[in-house]
């Protein structure tokens, strides 16, 4: 026991003295910088025992500005930038706001209590470039899978196509890109997950407080005259660099009455979805041929804005809310776009038939024969079909995909179906009588 008691007393002491390690982000600019010819530039300091080549930091896009994110365990520091190791070392003027002078030795000079971008300064100056800004946007990709073809950032005018400003990563699935700007500066922009020209892998932030502009973009409140950091995640509007946790995907049946649309060769789903507004990635398919087309989407929960499509944006629906009875499914947004809308919870979920360009749908109406009728529809538990031809007639359910659910019945007048144990969903009732017959969707709910 005695031993026992020694060992705690012994680390007792180390505990009390751990640090949280901080993530720190140097950036120095080498644009003024004519002395020497260098390869790299590195940053030392007490925090790594002034070692030399041990934090090289990068210059990406070649434009002279050199950054790395370190993670450090220090509450201050003093350091200084260096040339390939020692071979070059900034010579700083003792007494200048950004230094601290300990004997001889004059260096840079900052405390940290957290997270921290430091100001970006030029070579042997306690300030920017003359006339310039940096601004460092850091992502938290921890939500979603990253492309391999990178994460980048993007659009707003001044930040070029999905494929120009590759990001960095620094570690615990950040991504870090960092650029100069004269004062002065601002502009729009967005991340997106993959080089993609099209746009269809930009992040979705519809309906949230940092969207702008008809693309949902995020902004730089500008002008700015100073630097300017970013902290987020991936699709969400968080300013501490945190990502809310992970939502599971559920399954989501949209479903599209397709007879009242113009004539189309392929049917299609678009909308806020990972693969935003694209005409091609959601295709929808009526196996049936009844007319009604659906698609099972893996989303997570959410708020998603949609259109029922066709021949990759040929054909897509145009709503008109004024000449609309029901505008129940539909949004118009801020910049004057107006679409379906839904708003999926953390079940599996099959959504209501919508006929083209409206709400709801004609299902069980248009179809139902006056010699049969088929009740109630939407159905829960039980349908009940009745037959006015006062002949013998047959009556079976399948499903979507062809498949016979529930086995022929014959009956004279009137008939009960036991639904309740099937899959809700969209079912064919399958109504024979002699040479006739008749077909009517019911929705399971």
């Amino acid at each position: 026991m005695k031993k026992f008691y020694t060992l705690m007393m012994f680390c007792l002491p180390m505990l009390a003295f751990t640090q949280t390690s901080k993530d720190v982000t140097f950036i120095v600019d080498m644009r003024d910088y004519s002395t020497t010819s260098y390869t790299t530039v590195n940053v030392n300091g007490d925090f790594n025992g002034w070692c030399g080549t041990c934090n090289p930091m990068s210059d990406a896009d070649g434009d002279s500005v050199w950054t790395v994110t370190l993670p450090l365990s220090v509450d201050s520091m003093e350091y200084k930038f260096t040339l390939d190791g020692w071979t070059g070392q900034e010579m700083l003027t003792p007494g200048t706001t950004c230094t601290k002078t300990t004997g001889a030795n004059t260096n840079r000079f900052a405390v940290l209590s957290n997270d921290t971008i430091l100001d970006g300064v030029a070579w042997e100056s306690c300030g920017a470039k003359a006339g310039m800004v940096y601004m460092t946007f850091q992502v938290n990709m921890g939500n979603v899978p990253v492309d391999p073809t990178g994460v980048f950032i993007a659009g707003g005018g001044n930040f070029g196509i999905p494929g120009d400003n590759e990001m960095l990563p620094i570690g615990d699935s950040v991504y870090s890109f960092t650029m100069t700007a004269d004062t002065g500066f601002n502009s729009d922009f967005t991340f997106s997950n993959g080089d993609d020209i099209g746009w269809g892998k930009k992040e979705n932030i519809a309906g949230q407080p940092c969207a702008v502009g008809q693309y949902n973009d995020r902004t730089i409140p500008g002008p700015i005259y100073s630097d300017y950091r970013l902290t987020t995640c991936f699709g969400e509007c968080t300013t501490d660099g945190t990502c809310s946790v992970a939502l599971a995907p559920v399954n989501v049946t949209f479903q599209s009455d397709r007879s009242g649309s113009p004539a189309f060769t392929s049917a299609y789903l678009s909308g806020t979805f990972p693969v935003a507004w694209d005409g091609t990635a959601y295709p929808m398919t009526d196996p049936d041929g009844d007319g009604i087309y659906t698609v099972v989407m893996s989303i997570t929960p959410g708020d998603y804005r949609y259109k029922f499509t066709a021949d990759n944006w040929a054909i897509q629906e145009n709503f008109v809310p004024a000449n609309m009875n029901d505008t129940s499914c539909i949004n118009t947004n801020s910049a004057g776009f107006t679409d379906r809308f839904v708003t999926i919870g953390s079940n599996d979920t099959i959504l209501d038939i919508h006929s083209w360009e409206a709400c709801g749908s004609t299902i069980g109406m248009e179809e139902v024969a006056t010699d049969f009728i088929v009740k109630p529809n939407p159905a829960s538990d039980v349908l009940f079909i009745e037959n006015t031809t006062g002949t013998s007639s047959i009556i079976s359910v399948y499903n979507v995909t062809g498949a016979k659910v529930l086995a022929d019945k014959t009956f004279q007048a009137e008939a009960r179906m036991d639904v309740s144990a099937l899959p809700r969903g969209l079912y064919i009732v399958r109504i024979q009588n002699g040479s006739t017959e008749r077909v009517v969707r019911v929705a399971l709910k």
